[in-house]
């Protein structure tokens, strides 16, 4: 009685015969397992087997393509950046929410009552943090931080 195993292995053997490459006519080794799997190798077969691989197509097809790689920035991400608590660095939608965080953690928080008696606006710290040059090269948790390429002339 067979059984029928789900992977390849010894027990999966059907049948195997000298035959040809029907690509370029070499001698090579058919083989074919109980999953109906067909596979050429090198005829004869010494040791392990090796995969046939046709001489046939030695130019364009068989040469892995060396690809331009492309580094794609994420869309709509950059264009706006989200305004976040200078505390704790709490990311949020919109400023409503942001001044909702700050009112519910002046009462619990330390931090967040010190920074809210020095009186320091949103408004003012976000265009005053979005002037200076970001000069940070370790990346922040919570923020997307991307390397600026250098242009050569």
């Amino acid at each position: 009685m067979r059984h029928y195993y789900k992977t390849h292995g010894k027990h999966c053997y059907l049948r195997s015969f000298q035959s040809k490459c029907p690509k370029c006519n070499a001698i090579v080794l058919f083989w074919e397992c109980t999953h109906g799997s067909k596979v050429f190798f090198e005829y004869p077969p010494y040791g392990k087997l090796v995969r046939h691989f046709c001489r046939y197509h030695k130019g364009k097809f068989n040469v892995k393509k060396k690809f331009q790689i492309i580094v794609k920035k994420p869309k709509g991400l950059l264009d706006y950046q989200s305004p976040s608590c200078p505390v704790c660095g709490k990311l949020f939608k919109n400023i409503s929410s942001l001044e909702d965080h700050l009112e519910n953690l002046k009462k619990n928080d330390i931090y967040h009552k010190l920074f809210f008696d020095n009186k320091i606006s949103f408004e003012e710290n976000l265009h005053r943090n979005s002037d200076l040059p970001k000069l940070h090269e370790q990346p922040e948790f919570g923020k997307i931080n991307i390397k600026k390429e250098k242009k050569i002339d």
